[in-house]
């Protein structure tokens, strides 16, 4: 039997708005520890709250379709759903060597928002088994994506350096090594900020990736050197 077919817990009652909120709580915090650990911009409290609000939204339209006339049970969700952009937003960070910081983050807190509807709309196998599933994706998929890196051909580098000295030296540098050189953008130097370049680099053999930064590290021009996240 579905958890969803019983009556106490499928209907609009306050044993089924306790639990349905209780579990949302429960989900959001599971999220949110994960984050917590690895000091994310938001983590334990601010997943609980959001999973716990969606639910309460979800539950307040049922109320009014059931209770004051309501017509349409899909429209404080599907304000949620947008809405929550802006919180989600606010945890993305791109810093001044363009590392983008915080997307999964903002996509956590954007699934918290569902699991936390579909919690509030009763239906509760879904939201623990994308509960469980999301956890897993944070958790365990993080260790395969740090694997694979480890197996991609291309480095995508960050370079503070003397403009015109080191793009000479990369070009010739990548040549007598037969790497291929792509997206490669340069910004000059300004009263605010030195001048830097970016760019990604092909190799044959991917275990060559830190020899290759190395490399990048030690030519004439280059002040500065990190490997861009994807």
């Amino acid at each position: 039997m579905n958890i969803e077919s019983l009556p106490l817990l499928n209907e609009l009652n306050p044993v089924s708005i306790t639990v349905r909120i209780l579990l949302a709580l429960v989900l959001g915090g599971l999220l949110g520890l994960e984050r917590e650990k690895k000091q994310r911009p938001a983590g334990f409290r601010t997943y609980v709250v959001v999973c716990i609000g969606s639910a309460l939204a979800c539950i307040t339209n049922i109320y009014i379709c059931n209770y004051l006339g309501g017509s349409d049970p899909a429209r404080i969700p599907a304000q949620v759903i947008s809405g929550i952009g802006f919180l989600g937003a606010g945890t993305i960070i791109v810093t001044r060597n363009n590392h983008i910081k915080g997307l999964t983050t903002a996509a956590g807190l954007w699934c918290c928002a569902t699991i936390g509807i579909a919690v509030g709309s009763g239906f509760y196998f879904g939201a623990i088994i994308c509960d469980l599933l999301l956890v897993f994706s944070l958790r365990i998929l993080t260790i395969v994506d740090k694997h694979y890196v480890r197996y991609n051909k291309y480095i995508s580098m960050y370079v503070q350096c003397r403009q015109n000295e080191f793009i000479v030296n990369l070009v010739r540098y990548t040549k007598n090594n037969s790497y291929q050189l792509f997206d490669l953008e340069v910004y000059p130097a300004t009263e605010h900020s030195s001048c830097y370049a970016m760019f990604s680099i092909k190799v044959d053999n991917p275990g060559k990736r830190n020899q290759v930064i190395e490399d990048i590290a030690k030519l004439e021009g280059c002040e500065l050197v990190e490997e861009m996240s994807s």
